[in-house]
């Protein structure tokens, strides 16, 4: 009904009228379907948010509630960089590109360039984005390893790099597949810029994330 509602209003709003509309039911929606659950959200860092548009925020990635925690409880309205399969859901996939997101096939290193380089686009026009550098959810506290080709997006669109460290979702589905209440925890780190020397070597800034979001994970 949400969803029909929108596209109605998109046809006969001004953009920015339906464009605010459009950040206003996401984050609603997110916020319901995480507190829907039972479960308590607390965020830390926001004081670490940029003061500007073209962001790539860089999330580890425990459970499927992950994207809905963004959604609903960072504090900048974001679009995601999301597996294939998701783009097969009818209405899921539609509601997806508004926000806006992109699919991506990581089986497929040349559509998963293209990805990348509308991705990339979609940052640079002040949309930011979110990467989930493990590729697949961990259903735990650890963090995967990170995989080096993610980190192609904020470099491609030399976006400031903000990591996100989450811890708890898991708990709400991915202990056995029933929804559960949970503590979840989302912090904002201190965000890494273009001109920083890190920046310019892949690997080291593929290690430095990865160390700065466990090391968030394990003391929150």
């Amino acid at each position: 009904m949400i969803y029909v509602f929108y596209f109605i209003a998109k046809i006969i709003l001004p953009k920015r009228v339906s464009q605010y509309l459009l950040k206003k039911i996401s984050r609603s929606w997110a916020r319901i379907v995480i507190l829907s659950t039972g479960s308590k959200v607390r965020v830390s860092g926001k004081e670490n948010l940029p003061k500007v548009n073209n962001i790539c925020f860089v999330s580890n990635h425990q459970g499927l509630f992950d994207i809905p925690l963004i959604l609903g409880f960072l504090g900048i309205h974001t679009g995601f960089v999301a597996k294939q399969e998701l783009f097969k859901i009818p209405i899921l996939s539609q509601w997806m590109k508004e926000i806006p997101c992109t699919f991506i096939d990581r089986r497929n290193p040349r559509k998963a360039m293209e990805t990348f380089k509308k991705s990339a686009e979609l940052i640079k026009k002040g949309n930011p984005l979110v990467i989930f550098p493990e590729g697949t959810r961990s259903r735990s506290d650890l963090v995967g390893k990170f995989h080096l080709g993610s980190l192609r997006l904020p470099i491609m669109s030399e976006a400031v790099i903000v990591p996100l460290a989450i811890k708890g979702s898991w708990r709400i589905y991915e202990i056995d597949k029933k929804i559960h209440s949970a503590e979840v925890k989302l912090q904002i780190l201190p965000p890494i810029l273009p001109t920083d020397e890190i920046y310019k070597d892949k690997m080291a800034l593929a290690s430095y994330l990865h160390s700065q979001i466990s090391q968030a994970v394990q003391e929150m």
